[in-house]
């Protein structure tokens, strides 16, 4: 979890109940949403607050007494209108990206560039045993760093290949396929 993710943890624990007014928490998610200067830092923020909203809504319809008229039930209504005007809020973000930001899109993209990534090496073995949990793991951690520009995030992507053949969990010559396999499959990964 990268500070951003852990920050909006923190806000929606301490701010969200689902008996509170709706009004209350979307004020002041806009107003903690003010405290970053970038668009990306935002989604990530908002993205989090979101996805907890969605499982607390889960959770409650589970054992919800009016689970067939989700209008007789306040939380419900809480739940429905905070998603409402957190999604809301959400697209008002994502038009104001710049485009050296990732979108929505492109780190869903991305995301499954990087899993195919790992498949396809897997496939082609290279002749030499691979840690491929290793590989793996770094790949799962990008995806936590979409809020860095395009630009930064491609010189981590880089970086951190570089580091796996300096540390010795993967060779000179996988790193190099890797590369190529990238250049070759996934040309919007590295600019």
């Amino acid at each position: 979890m990268n500070l951003i993710q852990n920050q909006a943890e923190t806000f929606y624990e301490y701010n969200f109940s689902d008996r509170d007014d709706h009004k209350d928490f979307v004020q002041g998610l806009r107003i903690e949403l003010d405290e970053y200067r970038k668009n990306s830092h935002k989604l990530e923020f908002i993205d989090v607050i979101l996805k907890r909203l969605k499982l607390g809504y889960d959770k409650h319809l589970e054992s919800c007494e009016y689970k067939n008229d989700r209008l007789k039930c306040s939380i419900n209504s809480n739940y429905e209108n905070t998603l409402f005007f957190v999604q809301n809020e959400k697209e008002g973000i994502i038009e104001k990206l710049d485009s050296t930001e990732f979108t929505i899109l492109e780190r869903k993209l991305t995301n499954e560039s990087l899993t195919k990534i790992i498949e396809d090496l897997s496939e082609i073995k290279l002749g030499q045993e691979l840690t491929y949990t290793d590989l793996y793991d770094e790949f799962q951690e990008l995806k936590e760093y979409y809020f860095l520009n395009k630009k930064h995030w491609s010189q981590l992507f880089i970086g951190r290949i570089s580091e796996m053949v300096a540390g010795g969990v993967i060779s000179e010559t996988v790193s190099k396929e890797i590369v190529t396999t990238v250049m070759k499959n996934y040309q919007g990964l590295i600019s």
